[in-house]
């Protein structure tokens, strides 16, 4: 998993996370400690999330590909296996889609905690989840109701079904390889550079409106100073 990258794998890894003393002011890493939950804590949580629905959608579609499906007509009857798969079908899909929207939301939550990974390339990964999402949901919804009725229509629509069916494939097969590909740039991801997002107390939060408002006040005085000796008037003192 990239343990050349990621500093809780080994704490000397990258100037991010646990070496954050190094990079921000020493208030800012006091309040960084003195948080219920961390910047660090949640970019795991989000890792966590993502990388375990990615597994679960992905698994899926490797199981039923490689394990259920070649052995579904060798074992059951064609009528058996018939209902056996309109029954799955749309379970089948519905996890998939379910999964996928878990990923795609723990995946675009992980800027929020450290803006640096509002990267261009991760456009690209989300785009490709929100596809398997689409494609799981056109499945489900539309592409098996239509196979199952192809089906009971016989002979007279082999084709139609044929037809159908080989898109089926072809969307699981292009699912399957954005499952790989997703895998693939969350294991080569880069370990962020900053001690990410702090929220502050309600107290700090006091404190740095009062100096923001003297600083704004400080600001039109002297620009009203700066007014009125141009007018050749005395300066005039801000409420």
């Amino acid at each position: 998993m990239g343990r050349g990258r990621w500093p809780w794998l080994r704490r000397d890894a990258a100037p991010g996370f646990d070496q954050a003393r190094h990079l921000t002011p020493t208030g800012y890493h006091s309040k960084l400690e003195e948080a219920i939950v961390t910047a660090v804590q949640l970019l795991r949580l989000f890792d966590f999330v993502y990388a375990t629905s990615i597994v679960g959608w992905l698994g899926a579609i490797l199981f039923f590909s490689f394990g259920v499906a070649p052995i579904i007509f060798a074992v059951l009857d064609p009528e058996s296996a018939a209902k056996f798969v309109r029954r799955l079908f749309p379970r089948y899909y519905l996890w998939i889609a379910i999964a996928s929207v878990i990923s795609l939301a723990s995946f675009t939550s992980r800027p929020l905690v450290y803006p640096e990974l509002r990267a261009w390339n991760n456009l690209i990964v989300q785009g490709l989840l929100l596809a398997v999402i689409l494609i799981a949901l056109y499945c489900g919804n539309s592409l098996t109701p239509a196979i199952n009725k192809a089906r009971d229509a016989g002979e007279t629509q082999k084709p139609r079904f044929d037809a159908l069916h080989k898109r089926s494939v072809r969307l699981n097969v292009a699912m399957l390889a954005i499952g790989i590909y997703c895998v693939f740039a969350f294991e080569t991801r880069s370990a962020p550079q900053s001690a990410g997002i702090v929220e502050l107390s309600v107290e700090d939060k006091a404190e740095y409106e009062r100096r923001l408002r003297e600083t704004l006040n400080e600001l039109l005085e002297a620009k009203a100073k700066r007014s009125a000796q141009r007018r050749g008037a005395e300066p005039v003192p801000t409420p």
